[in-house]
């Protein structure tokens, strides 16, 4: 039997890549707030279209599905603007916990970032203090916190993975190695 898969920001990078993947032996879905650019659009998955911020929508999408594991990508790109980087980031993975934590799902992955590590000097090690300093890294550090404190209070199977740099074909050319 497939696992069912679904992926909070599968229109973007790093969430493409990984449904390319998962689709050869799972069944995929994909959330996203808009549809993906043509060359990121696959064929076998099941894309969900709307704002991870906000509940209700969200609730009401996925209200009669039900998955195994789910994957948080999700987020705003641009993180120049402060509010919606905290709404997308922080908000909308409360959202989905507040969610999952009651089905019954095998794990929630929230990706992370290593900007949760703030400026704390290199190499850094989970035991390492956090002490984001950017709109970015503090939205990521909170939902790391929410996702733990859920743990705590009800048993949610989650691993929190704090990503460094990432590269690879179809990305954007507005990130750091592109530009580079």
């Amino acid at each position: 039997m497939k696992n069912k898969i679904l992926v909070i920001g599968g229109t973007g990078f790093i969430g493409f890549h990984l449904l390319r993947f998962l689709k050869k032996k799972n069944k995929v879905f994909s959330i996203s707030k808009n549809k993906p650019k043509k060359i990121r659009r696959l064929k076998g998955v099941n894309y969900i279209f709307c704002d991870i911020f906000k509940k209700n929508k969200l609730y009401e999408k996925l209200e009669k599905k039900n998955f195994d594991y789910v994957i948080n990508l999700g987020g705003y790109v641009d993180h120049s603007n402060k509010l919606k980087t905290l709404q997308s980031h922080y908000y909308g993975c409360k959202n989905l916990v507040d969610f999952f934590r009651k089905r019954k799902i095998k794990l929630f992955i929230q990706i992370s970032s290593s900007l949760e590590y703030g400026k704390n000097k290199s190499p850094h090690s989970e035991t390492l203090k956090c002490k984001p300093s950017a709109i970015y890294g503090i939205s990521k550090y909170r939902s790391s916190q929410y996702i733990l404190k859920r743990d705590k209070q009800n048993s949610f199977p989650y691993a929190i993975l704090r990503l460094y740099q990432i590269y690879g074909p179809n990305q954007s050319i507005n990130r750091l190695i592109p530009i580079v």
